[in-house]
């Protein structure tokens, strides 16, 4: 698995995703970590020490594009308002907790749990498949933020689909359920086939 380049900037250098390097060097971050702060999966900068995973790389890419789009890309929104309120809260911010180590990360994940990775009403100058593109791949995240469901969630949710089957309603309904959020977000966070094919997918649509 490759792991995310940490690192991002507008003047030209590339976002890239290097092979797996055997000898951890990288830049040092705040809590000793390697990697830079704004990209660091929410699941991490909000529980320092716990073990790196395979999650985390693919959350990092997202966070890449996410703050690349947010600050580089031209949009309505000023650059101020962008570079001072929007990416200072969802990418750097932090506080020290109890044990004196410093924590972030509650507003990526809000932000995943309510669908509105990175950002609800941020619109671009001229339309850009990216900003889509990123949305898409922050969906399934709902699913590493949410609490796991219960055997009650699940076998009400086989009930409700039983219902639409015999009164034929339309299937598609039943995507906007939490429950079918869910299991869609675990079935495409197990692997990164469904990233990659996303991706694209995107490079290859028209426009």
């Amino acid at each position: 698995m490759a792991s995310t380049h940490e690192s991002s900037s507008c003047s030209g250098r590339e976002l890239s995703i290097f092979p797996d390097d055997k000898s951890d060097v990288g830049v040092l971050m705040r809590h000793g970590r390697t990697g830079t702060w704004p990209f660091v999966s929410a699941a991490l900068v909000e529980n320092p020490g716990h073990m790196h995973v395979f999650l985390d790389d693919i959350e990092s890419f997202v966070h890449v594009l996410g703050w690349t789009v947010l600050y580089c890309l031209s949009s309505p929104m000023g650059v101020y308002q962008r570079s001072h309120k929007v990416l200072l809260l969802l990418y750097d911010d932090s506080f020290k907790n109890e044990t004196g180590w410093e924590e972030a990360g509650s507003i990526k994940q809000n932000k995943f749990l309510l669908g509105e990775y990175p950002l609800k009403k941020f619109k671009l100058t001229e339309h850009s498949p990216i900003l889509e593109l990123i949305r898409n791949l922050a969906s399934p995240f709902y699913a590493r933020y949410s609490n796991p469901l219960t055997e009650q969630n699940r076998k009400k949710f086989e009930s409700i689909v039983a219902f639409f089957l015999e009164k034929q309603f339309d299937m598609k309904l039943l995507h906007t359920l939490p429950v079918l959020q869910y299991n869609l977000g675990i079935e495409r966070l197990s692997s990164s086939e469904w990233f990659l094919n996303t991706i694209q997918d995107a490079l290859e649509a028209p426009g």
